[in-house]
């Protein structure tokens, strides 16, 4: 798979839930066929967003982000993020960790978009 195949793919998995109400790709770089950069934001009805950020290899035939921060943001106040920037090296899955709302941080293995499209689902539903 190369690197515009899997952006494209992240595209069509976020098309297909219907509480996204927009994306804005903000950025796609690909440097080559296998290394590039994808910053969107997916939009949901309620007005809160997803901001996604992956730096992408598919070198060894699959997908792997390298580096990556989905941010679930509402009413202006970031909800949680899962990110694996290396500044919590206390985190027992040191550099994946979450942080939810602006204080609390959380250990984490790396999630799949998936899996965090299903959480915000879950936010939604409180509503």
């Amino acid at each position: 798979m190369n690197i515009t195949d899997y952006f494209s793919s992240i595209e069509r998995s976020l098309n297909q839930y219907d509480s996204i109400t927009s994306i804005e790709i903000t950025e796609i770089l690909a440097s080559d066929d296998f290394n590039g950069i994808l910053r969107c934001r997916a939009y949901f009805w309620d007005g809160s967003f997803l901001s996604i950020h992956e730096t992408v290899s598919t070198e060894l035939g699959y997908p792997v982000r390298v580096i990556y921060s989905y941010s679930y943001i509402r009413q202006n106040q970031s909800v949680f993020r899962y990110d694996n920037a290396p500044h919590h090296p206390e985190i027992i899955t040191y550099p994946h960790h979450k942080h939810i709302g602006e204080n609390k941080l959380s250990p984490t293995d790396q999630p799949a978009l998936k899996q965090v499209l299903s959480e915000i689902e879950e936010h939604l539903l409180e509503e």
